[in-house]
């Protein structure tokens, strides 16, 4: 989700957030309970955070997102008032185009966060892609997949950065197979594959800039998905 270009690629140092993550691989709801999935490579955080107090609040975060968006009124840690870093850096970005789509804590419920990675990361992924490979968790993968076509009702976001990798992984591991042709291709921003179930959709990255009209459009799709049931 973020960039930090002087640190080096690699899994996060803190022993209490991979363990957190390697119990509950995604954030906010779970993927299998939510109606939205947004998917991302890794979940990107600084070093230095872990060395902060306002980690705590990382950690509370993952432990229970949903519970952590109902009683702060924000979906994620980066959006607090009291946040001590710089807000133009890390996945401050990410965060901040995401509550742009302004879904309030009523909603907290409906949204999961999956990443290609089941573990947390520091760095800029593209800077080691070798390394992001061989983190990458084949049984992970399959579970993700089947999650988005599975045949749940999912409205599924997706982005171009991301369908690069996928159609990678696919013919690296020989997983995501399904949602690889579903992506492989296809414009941006548009819908990629509806079905009666899923709905996946290939947009732009919240990392990068977007236009408040996208955003908009996004918003309009997921709500209305959100509420056709």
């Amino acid at each position: 989700m973020t960039s930090h270009n002087t640190i080096e690629y690699g899994i996060h140092p803190s022993d209490r957030l991979v363990r957190l993550f390697s119990n509950k691989p995604y954030q906010g709801e779970n993927p299998a309970n939510a109606k939205i999935l947004v998917i991302g490579n890794d979940a990107n955080y600084s070093p230095e955070i872990s060395r902060h107090e306002f980690f705590e609040r990382i950690l509370d975060y993952h432990a229970d997102g949903v519970g952590f968006w109902k009683t702060t009124g924000v979906h994620h840690p980066f959006m607090l008032g009291n946040y001590p870093f710089d807000r133009r850096k890390g996945g401050v970005r990410y965060h901040l185009n995401f509550s742009k789509l302004n879904f309030g804590p009523e909603y907290a419920d409906k949204f999961s966060f999956i990443e290609l990675l089941n573990v947390p990361t520091i760095g800029n992924t593209g800077s080691n892609k070798d390394l992001f490979f061989q983190l990458l968790d084949p049984v992970h993968l399959s579970w993700l997949e089947s999650i988005v076509l599975g045949g749940e009702r999912k409205f599924v976001l997706v982005n171009l950065t991301l369908a690069r990798f996928i159609d990678m992984i696919s013919k690296k591991f020989g997983v995501l197979k399904k949602l690889a042709t579903a992506i492989h291709g296809k414009p941006v921003p548009a819908i990629a594959l509806e079905t009666a179930y899923t709905t996946v959709y290939n947009g732009y990255s919240f990392s990068h800039s977007i236009s408040n009209e996208y955003l908009s459009d996004v918003a309009k799709q997921m709500s209305e998905f959100i509420e056709d049931e």
